[in-house]
């Protein structure tokens, strides 16, 4: 018996040549496996880094407008002066995110014992700011009847910093409701000159 002969019955595959021996040739398998699941791989991680930012941004977004609600309901009366720091300070808790390209607004909201929760006043931030006298519809057993609380609101517009996971844009928004901390109504003093409730220059 010759040696090829012996080798042809020792392993069956060696008797397969040209194109029926294709499906037996196992070389290359773990390279072509790995080019078609690296595709999701990627997907996958890039996913998980662009939720890691999302959730960011969201905590961001609360932390700023829980910053900004508790900081009015500590004063007595509201200045021009106290806007300015206001903003001031969500500039710095909105950090490393740009907070001029928010919308922020923070109003009063006062029930005279009626039953009814109007607008006291309102200072807003690239939004429209309520007028005097709007009513405002707030969850049940927020306002004291009478008394008053204060409403601050924050939105922020997601741009993906990756691209290509998320198609669009996603809107973050948060809003906090804080009862005055000194006294029962939070008065509103404006020099005349503006909306004080934004960046200095």
């Amino acid at each position: 018996m010759s040696r090829k002969t012996l080798l042809s019955r020792l392993n069956p595959r060696l008797k397969w040549r040209g194109v029926r021996g294709i499906r037996y040739n196992q070389e290359g398998v773990s390279a072509v496996e790995f080019a078609l699941i690296a595709p999701l791989l990627l997907l996958i991680y890039l996913g998980a880094v662009e939720l890691s930012l999302l959730m960011r941004v969201d905590r961001r977004v609360t932390s700023t407008t829980a910053g900004l609600g508790d900081l009015t309901a500590r004063l007595a009366t509201v200045t021009d002066d106290d806007m300015e720091e206001m903003f001031a300070a969500a500039v710095v808790m909105m950090q490393p995110y740009d907070a001029e390209k928010a919308t922020m607004r923070i109003t009063s909201i006062v029930d005279n014992g009626d039953g009814r929760t109007r607008v006291d006043w309102s200072d807003s931030y690239l939004m429209p700011a309520y007028a005097k006298g709007d009513r405002v519809t707030v969850p049940d057993g927020i306002v004291s009847s009478p008394g008053s609380v204060i409403m601050a609101e924050v939105v922020y517009t997601y741009k993906s910093q990756i691209g290509g996971i998320l198609k669009s844009d996603v809107t973050i928004d948060d809003k906090f409701y804080l009862r005055p901390r000194r006294v029962n109504e939070i008065a509103r003093v404006t020099d005349g000159g503006g909306d004080s409730f934004g960046p200095t220059s």
